[in-house]
């Protein structure tokens, strides 16, 4: 089924509804995508705000970790 969103807010809400809620990603990975996307919010947005290393290292290591689960969810469902 084809979705379409033209905001990343809207991107985020789908996947929870289609992909959390169904219980075929854990919870984390919602927490990890909401936590991005706040950061993301506050870097363009608030006046002089820049990341600290350890919230940049940490969004890092959670979006390692977030296309691991993705790629393998993809390779079992796709038998690659």
């Amino acid at each position: 089924e084809k979705k379409e969103t033209s905001k990343h807010s809207g991107a985020i809400s789908l996947f929870d509804k289609d992909y959390i809620k169904k219980g075929i990603f854990p919870k984390e990975l919602s927490r990890w995508l909401h936590d991005a996307f706040d950061l993301r919010q506050r870097s363009d947005y608030a006046v002089q705000y820049v990341p600290s290393r350890e919230e940049a290292e940490e969004i890092i290591n959670q979006a390692v970790s977030f296309v691991s689960h993705v790629s393998e969810k993809l390779r079992e469902e796709t038998g690659g």
